[in-house]
């Protein structure tokens, strides 16, 4: 059965459990396809960080109908650009294609998906891929210094601490039979979404989906363990000339209300150039070149972040600025200048970014893979509209933990602040 979301969204699930969702923009030329599966870097085998990863690399090499070179002129002769990610909660295959290449999107697309070949000397190449992938990664040290911010947020070593790339040492030592298996066991219909945004038809494409979708859901999908943010204060030495500072705050999970004000609150915080955080540390006194604080938003809990990178020598007064105004905000909340100019950034934000059937389509699927709320971009704006300094408050109130905040600097030098011994 077909449902509506909202105006000109559509919702179906089909018979063997994959659910689909469609938005129709009239006056796009082109649309936006993707699968996205409920399997993530979290959901690794304890014993293989990176499998998830790894997979999504693989899964463009062919299938048994299709091989690498015959899946690219496909997509090529479409017009076409095909690609996919992995994240901390799902992975996603995706195609941005001319309206008239919808019908061959969707059909490599499925096939890609659900009949990966996973052949052994495709493995062998793209192992070595993904190891210069995690090679890379680890040369930034930006990059270093989040990861061990993220290793050591979450309680009881969590899975949603791992990195998406995984490691080294189990990426040269993957077999085909654990990817075959971890594919079998989240690659299930009841697993999956398909998601299509612009010129599309819904009928046409749920009708399509009917025919390509095949299998069904064989196994229970594993359940997750929650997170929880863990306290503390942690310095790891880096030979680097910058030092990293990150500071780790509770948030709310993807379908909760109070993501609206402290989405507000981080706009005021440190979200750009007229955040508190960035005036203060980078426009007054010229202290660092990157300030901010973000917000990142799971199934089943999330995390507000505030991070710097800036001089060792400077390390000491960017925390105390840190600490004064997170200090300052929890005592003194926002004024009602901030919280309009807040809101209207975040409204202009979305209403450009809306413009772009990737951003639906990403829009739709990542609120749908992760248990979120569908909602029209008419009935984000009036939440955010909605949002009142009472609002903002009790944001502050429950996610402004300064007792618990988690703090770690990734550096040179360790700063006064952080404590000689490391925390659990």
């Amino acid at each position: 059965m077909i449902k509506s979301i909202y105006p000109g969204a559509f919702s179906a699930r089909l018979a063997n459990g994959v659910r689909i969702l469609a938005e129709e923009v009239p006056t796009s030329r082109a649309v936006s396809l993707g699968i996205w599966i409920k399997a993530g870097s979290r959901d690794d085998p304890p014993s293989l960080p990176g499998l998830a990863h790894f997979l999504e690399h693989l899964i463009f090499k062919g299938t048994p109908t299709r091989d690498a070179a015959r899946i690219s002129r496909e997509i090529d002769s479409i017009g076409g650009r095909i690609n996919g990610a992995t994240g901390k909660e799902f992975t996603f295959y995706y195609v941005d294609v001319p309206a008239a290449g919808l019908p061959t999107a969707l059909e490599v697309l499925t096939d890609l998906v659900g009949h990966p070949a996973l052949l052994p000397q495709e493995i062998d190449k793209e192992r070595g891929v993904v190891l210069e992938e995690i090679r890379g990664h680890h040369d930034d040290p930006e990059q270093v210094a989040y990861d061990l911010f993220i290793a050591g947020l979450w309680r009881d070593k969590n899975p949603i601490s791992r990195t998406v790339l995984g490691e080294g040492k189990t990426i040269a030592s993957l077999k085909r039979q654990q990817l075959v298996k971890f594919h079998r066991r989240l690659y299930q219909p009841e697993n999956m979404f398909l998601v299509a945004c612009g010129a599309v038809d819904h009928e046409s494409l749920f009708s399509k989906a009917e025919r390509l979708f095949d299998g069904k859901s064989s196994t229970p999908v594993p359940k997750r363990k929650t997170p929880h943010i863990k306290g503390g204060r942690m310095w790891h030495h880096r030979p680097t000339g910058q030092t990293h500072v990150y500071m780790g705050l509770p948030a709310p999970a993807v379908a909760e209300g109070d993501r609206f004000p402290l989405e507000v609150v981080n706009m005021i915080l440190g979200g750009g150039s007229g955040s508190r955080l960035f005036r203060s540390i980078r426009e007054e006194r010229g202290l660092a070149y990157a300030i901010s604080s973000s917000t990142n938003y799971y199934s089943d809990t999330g995390a507000w972040l505030v991070y710097a990178g800036a001089a060792p020598e400077s390390v000491e007064t960017i925390l105390d600025l840190m600490q004064e105004e997170l200090s300052r905000l929890k005592e003194d909340g926002v004024t009602q200048g901030e919280l309009s100019l807040a809101k209207a950034k975040l409204k202009g934000n979305l209403i450009l970014a809306m413009e772009a059937n990737n951003y639906l389509m990403t829009r739709l699927g990542t609120a749908a893979v992760k248990n979120g709320e569908l909602l029209s971009p008419d009935e984000v704006l009036a939440r955010l509209k909605a949002v009142s300094k009472r609002d903002i408050a009790r944001a502050i109130d429950r996610f402004l933990q300064l007792d618990s905040m988690n703090l770690t600097v990734v550096g040179p030098t360790k700063p006064s602040v952080v404590p000689t011994s490391n925390f659990d």
